[in-house]
């Protein structure tokens, strides 16, 4: 790496550094979430700018070329950060941290990349700054996870569900994914791992109320389209047995399959009642299969030239049609 990069390199360090600056005593104002993740970010982001900066001028003072595929990560990576500043200085906070994650893959990458090109152990600096983007990544996907979970209690309690002591726990995990990341920002990565670790802990526990609540969410669920579906085959009889349009042979067909479905149908039901929910899902895309198979049968003599598939309005166009 010649000079005329290295001071490049420098120039852009002191640009996200300054902007870094000048961005954070607005931000540590506000207790806002999305602006102390995108915060989080933006500092660790400072920090691994500047330890790929101080392994550039090593292996610069060092004669070691480096290697294109680091120059090419690292100018990409530099591209998402100055996007993430950008969108944090118009307080678009989510897409921030979305850049400032993808800068922080490129920079890791590089890291990597230019350990390899160096015969030497990577700085105390270096390792702090690959330690803390790995603890953030864990921090992040840790709270998707719990974005995850709340999402399942919510329609759980629409559904007449008890689930005040599962929404209890999960604010004693949100509390501390929060402390994990103010503890992060400080760069203080034992405090931001034990917090990291006391969630997932925390989490675990949860572990086997949340298998019972999916199952229950997931009956539920079930039990409704088995509901929808029964209504919907009993509609499509009666308009077939009444269509006037159909032939004998086509009515025939086309109630077999429908017998078969709904057949399907109460095996289902039979199953939710045992809390056999998959193999009731089992039967429903059984019940389902016939179900089409009864329309593709009606079709055959009540499609006209210009319909694509039968649906029970078009029984009823068809035997309206054939009394005129």
């Amino acid at each position: 790496m010649n000079l005329k990069k290295v001071t490049v390199t420098v120039l852009l360090t002191l640009i996200l550094s300054t902007t870094f600056t000048v961005l954070n005593p607005t931000l540590a104002q506000t207790n806002d979430s999305q602006k102390q993740k995108a915060e989080t970010l933006l500092s660790i982001l400072d920090n691994g700018n500047m330890s790929i900066v101080e392994a550039f001028s090593r292996l610069d003072a060092q004669n070691i070329t480096v290697p294109q595929t680091a120059e090419t990560a690292y100018a990409e990576g530099l591209a998402h950060a100055e996007e993430a500043f950008r969108l944090m200085s118009e307080e678009n906070f989510s897409e921030a941290s979305i850049e400032a994650v993808k800068a922080m893959q490129k920079f890791e990458e590089t890291l990597k990349m230019l350990e390899d090109a160096s015969p030497l152990e990577p700085t105390e600096t270096e390792v702090t700054a690959e330690e803390a983007i790995s603890l953030k990544a864990n921090i992040t996907r840790t709270i998707e996870h719990v974005y995850r979970l709340e999402n399942l209690t919510a329609q759980a309690g629409t559904k007449g569900y008890d689930t005040a002591a599962i929404e209890k726990r999960l604010l004693e995990v949100r509390q501390h994914l929060e402390n994990a990341t103010r503890e992060l920002f400080a760069m203080n990565l034992d405090g931001a791992a034990e917090e990291l670790y006391t969630a997932k802990t925390l989490l675990e526990n949860l572990k086997e109320p949340f298998e019972l609540l999916t199952n229950l969410v997931k009956a539920s669920n079930t039990e409704k389209y088995l509901e929808a579906a029964e209504i919907r085959v009993a509609a499509t009889r009666a308009n077939i047995t009444t269509s006037a349009a159909l032939t004998p042979a086509a009515k025939e067909d086309a109630l077999a399959a429908l017998n078969n479905s709904e057949a399907s149908l109460a095996n289902a039901r039979d199953f939710i009642e045992n809390n056999n929910v998959d193999d009731a899902i089992e039967e429903l895309e059984e019940a389902k299969k016939w179900e089409e198979e009864s329309n593709r049968a009606a079709a055959s003599v009540a499609a006209t030239p210009t319909s694509v598939a039968p649906t029970t309005e078009s029984f009823t166009r068809a035997e309206n049609t054939a009394s005129k």
